[in-house]
């Protein structure tokens, strides 16, 4: 990303996809209110995506994520106890930190607005 910012990809007009794990810091990097992006995600149903990381980190032994205790847990005692586990992915990316306020959530959707057509 920075060296893309460094060669004035975006400007150039030249690329017409850029791919990142990183939308925050791509986002605060080589667009601005001049040279807008389309923004384009792939994505699992959020439910389907918190099941499968439910049922996943009950046997994945060599994640630092681990759950080993949640095989005794019904699906639903899970969901009603980890219910921070149910903000957006994806707000958390761009804002940038897994905890936020729905102020800092407005400011990320004017972000988005301002910076992406």
């Amino acid at each position: 990303i920075l060296h893309a910012r460094d060669l004035g990809l975006v400007p150039s007009e030249k690329a017409n996809i850029i791919i990142t794990p990183l939308p925050e810091f791509a986002l605060g990097t080589l667009f601005d209110e001049s040279h807008k992006g389309r923004f384009l995600m792939l994505v699992r149903h959020p439910i389907e995506r918190l099941v499968s990381l439910f049922y996943y980190l009950q046997v994945a032994t060599w994640e630092k994520t681990y759950r080993p205790s949640w095989k005794n847990t019904t699906l639903l005692q899970w969901s009603k106890s980890h219910s921070k586990i149910w903000k957006n992915f994806l707000v958390k990316k761009i804002i940038g930190k897994d905890d936020f306020t729905e102020d800092e959530f407005l400011e990320m959707m004017e972000t988005v607005r301002k910076y992406f057509v």
